[in-house]
């Protein structure tokens, strides 16, 4: 009897081994995937000391300016300036705006991989759904990674342009307005 109880543990025991090691690519497959989703995070959640550098704080206050005051013909390198000033703004703006979603969505994304890893080491999962949450999980990870790249990717270049044509947009404000660049004025009412 002692002899069979024996064998039945040792059994259990390698077969909860040799489960794990089925697994163990899965498992640094998902660890892996989840670290360069963290690194996904970090870009995504310094895109805001991005713009400040920029000074992108004028951009509202200029476009508005432009708006307005844009009566007469510009010339072509002045056009091209304020065209691309207001294109790469609009799509920094627009991630702005989407960024926060983003953030969430790999938030959420770290975390239910940090849990299928630790169900997997664990044993806590049925067999046969391992691969199926091991698959969907990591195809959401992937498309994940993938939307943040590019969205990383077309901000940086609006970065960039936003960079470049500031100068010429300034001196094209100062032209039409006496010199001076338009400034935010505090409303009165807010206190």
């Amino acid at each position: 009897m002692r002899l069979f109880f024996s064998i039945l543990v040792f059994v259990c025991c390698f077969s909860s081994c040799k489960n794990k090691a089925l697994y163990e690519k899965e498992i640094s497959v998902i660890d892996s995937t989840k670290i360069v989703l963290q690194v996904k995070l970090n870009e995504l959640n310094r895109a805001e000391n991005n713009t400040e550098s920029i000074g992108f704080v004028k951009y509202e206050t200029y476009c508005a300016f432009l708006k307005n005051n844009i009566k007469d013909t510009v010339i072509r390198y002045e056009a091209t300036a304020i065209q691309q000033f207001v294109n790469s703004g609009r799509t920094i703006e627009q991630f702005m705006k989407n960024k926060s979603e983003l953030i969430k969505q790999t938030e959420t994304s770290i975390v239910q991989l940090q849990k299928l890893s630790s169900d997997v080491k664990e044993n806590n999962l049925p067999l046969n759904l391992v691969q199926a949450y091991f698959n969907s999980e990591k195809s959401h990870a992937d498309e994940l990674i993938k939307t943040i790249e590019q969205n990383i990717k077309v901000f940086n270049l609006s970065l960039n342009n936003y960079r470049n044509s500031i100068i010429k947009t300034e001196e094209y404000i100062r032209k039409i307005n006496n010199g001076a660049l338009p400034s935010v004025v505090p409303d009165a009412n807010i206190e």
